[in-house]
């Protein structure tokens, strides 16, 4: 898996957790991110700022709920 594709699937996996926000999600990461599993802390590493945003927003876009209020426009 390369590192986009690993973000992705734990901040998806954190957002799904955390009641669809993505602020608690985000909080949440920062929070246990030393109890993260290491390929997690390698792809947030090697991400830069502006790739996690747009992973972000993509998950915003994808869930049905953040469409539908408008919570796409991070």
């Amino acid at each position: 898996m390369n590192y986009e594709k690993i973000y992705k699937s734990y901040i998806r996996s954190a957002f799904s957790d955390e009641c669809r926000n993505i602020v608690r999600a985000i909080m949440y990461i920062q929070k246990h991110f030393y109890a993260m599993p290491k390929e997690f802390r390698n792809a947030d590493r090697e991400l830069s700022d502006e790739t996690k945003n747009k992973i972000i927003q993509s998950i915003l876009w994808e869930d049905e709920i953040a469409k539908k209020f408008k919570l796409c426009r991070v």
